[in-house]
């Protein structure tokens, strides 16, 4: 059960006691530093205990049915489902993606998937499997493409997997600079839209490596549908789904389970040995979305994504059926962000949405009827207590009512467009009044993208979000490489307008540039205090022989 200790506090017990998890593998700092369920057990790998014991591999006691790994997913109750996978499924994904792509003992994978998202199994497994390299970001630098970029360089990685999204920024970073990503050979991509324009991107940068799309659910084992991009077509609107990977398959079906003709849209339904063996103490679910062919008796995934047959005979992605979504990589039940708004006194009723239509410009926003004043930011700082970073509202919209349709459910599409009503509520524009603030002002209108942004002006209200943050972190080591040096990109974070991070980094290159002399001061006091040891130590003996 892999758990990223970055959840928060109650998102992270409420796994390990929804998965009756009895011992816990740790590191010292965090078995310290985060609280603990009754009766888990901790083994800290750093322990000097554990690097005495044996390291004879152990003798495998599992069969290819036994359960391999949970991975929890967002739930539309308001808690998170745990997926089960079991060794057959992993481990036909695994054996397929490294027989087709000729993976081996001299590659080396770039490590940069959560351990909550189910591409981190094929990061270690898959690349362990082959005798292969794991490189690890830096905890710290873990959205930073230029760190990203060193590492790539240094450890000469050959195989990148991740979300589109991520290796638009290893490419935007980059820029016109190929030697960086000259080693690698082998390009993964799911888990979100892939723009039309990165394969070509990516390959202007690296001539000959192979981009390859995959899809699927992590109900089957990570991937279960790939299309190799060799060339983009002009007329496409999108990069097609593929097709089915070694013994999985994929069907396009109408309400009836009958297959659907070619160019005609229907659900998508996941069969083969990939397919999870249920959600974890979740009988219902289990049932509503594992489904068995009343005429061919096969089990199916009712993945709630739609699509349809091309001629080629590969499958063509159309997008989902209900609320559930993709963001940066992650799927999101917007239902489970309901949920946790409602549970606050001050709020009535919420709805929460996806804006934006480009990958870079998806963010989450939340419309709010509340009981009571409360703020954007007091609402933003409860739910980090309950959700993970990547399901906060990047903007909160504040309703007197909710819209609704003549059946009284609510109206979706007659709430306010985010975009013209965060502008009209846009706190008044104050223009930047020195030269540091000036160039994050530029960076901001340059990622976003706006005309203009003022220096009291949030950047998550107006159409920030984490992704985009990692890029104007980026953006600001190339214009301001002084001052960024002695900030983290968590920084970014916690001063969220121009005006706080421009008195941030200011305030942090003064304390940075004291510290040689403080360093020298330390230097002499450290001498002196030798010195009069010294001299301690000398009258001492004197006395002593005296």
């Amino acid at each position: 059960v892999p758990i990223d200790p970055g959840l928060p506090q109650e998102r992270r017990e409420y796994i390990l006691k929804n998965s009756k998890v009895g011992i816990v593998l740790t590191q010292s700092w965090l078995n310290e530093q985060l609280s603990w369920p009754e009766g888990v057990i901790r083994l800290c790998v750093n322990d000097q205990d554990l690097s005495n014991q044996s390291k004879e591999p152990l003798e495998a006691v599992q069969t290819p049915d036994d359960l391999a790994y949970l991975i929890y997913t967002s739930g539309s109750t308001g808690v998170p489902k745990g997926v089960m996978i079991n060794h057959r499924g992993a481990v036909n994904t695994i054996i397929d993606i490294n027989q087709r792509f000729d993976v081996s003992p001299s590659d080396r994978v770039l490590a940069l998937s959560s351990l909550s998202f189910d591409l981190s199994v094929y990061d270690i497994f898959g690349t362990l499997a082959a005798g292969g390299t794991i490189v690890i970001p830096k905890a710290s630098c873990d959205r930073d493409p230029a760190h990203w970029a060193q590492l790539i360089v240094d450890h000469k990685v050959t195989i990148w997997n991740s979300v589109p999204a991520l290796m638009q920024m290893m490419v935007d970073c980059a820029g016109d600079k190929p030697q960086v990503l000259a080693n690698l050979r082998l390009v993964l991509l799911s888990g979100d839209w892939l723009p039309l324009t990165l394969p070509t991107q990516i390959k202007a940068l690296v001539e000959d490596v192979q981009v390859i799309s995959l899809g699927g659910a992590t109900e089957a084992s990570i991937w279960s549908i790939l299309y190799p991009i060799k060339a983009v077509d002009p007329a496409w609107k999108s990069i097609p789904y593929g097709c089915p990977m070694a013994n999985q398959r994929f069907y396009v079906l109408n309400e009836f389970l009958e297959p659907c003709p070619v160019w005609v849209p229907g659900q998508l339904y996941i069969g083969g040995i990939g397919l999870a063996m249920g959600y974890w103490q979740q009988e219902a679910k289990t049932a509503a979305s594992f489904i068995t062919h009343s005429r061919t008796n096969e089990q199916l995934y009712r993945t709630g994504d739609l699509g349809r047959y091309l001629p080629d005979g590969n499958i063509e992605f159309l997008g989902r059926e209900d609320f559930q979504v993709k963001v940066g990589g992650y799927r999101i039940e917007l239902g489970e962000i309901e949920a946790a708004l409602v549970q606050y006194p001050a709020v009535s009723k919420a709805v929460v949405t996806v804006a934006g239509t480009q990958l870079s410009e998806k963010r989450i926003v939340a419309y709010v009827v509340p009981d009571q004043e409360i703020s954007s930011d007091q609402l933003r700082s409860l739910l980090h207590e309950k959700l993970p970073e990547y399901m906060i509202p990047s903007a909160f919209i504040f309703l007197e009512v909710l819209p609704l349709s003549s059946n009284g459910k609510v109206d979706r599409r007659a709430l306010p467009n985010p975009e013209v009503f965060l502008q009209e509520l846009e706190v008044t524009y104050v223009a930047p009044q020195n030269d540091i603030e000036q160039s994050i002002a530029n960076v901001w209108q340059t990622v976003l993208p706006l005309e203009k942004v003022g220096v009291n002006s949030n950047f998550f209200e107006i159409g920030g979000n984490s992704l985009l943050i990692t890029k104007i972190y980026s953006n600001l080591k190339n214009v301001l490489p002084n001052e960024v040096e002695y900030i983290s990109l968590v920084d970014l974070f916690n001063y969220p307008t121009i005006s706080a991070l421009a008195k941030h980094l200011s305030q942090a290159q003064k304390v940075a540039s004291s510290e040689p002399q403080k360093s020298e001061l330390i230097k002499q006091l450290d001498i002196g205090k030798n010195r009069l040891k010294q001299k301690l130590k000398k009258s001492k003996t004197a006395h002593l022989w005296s």
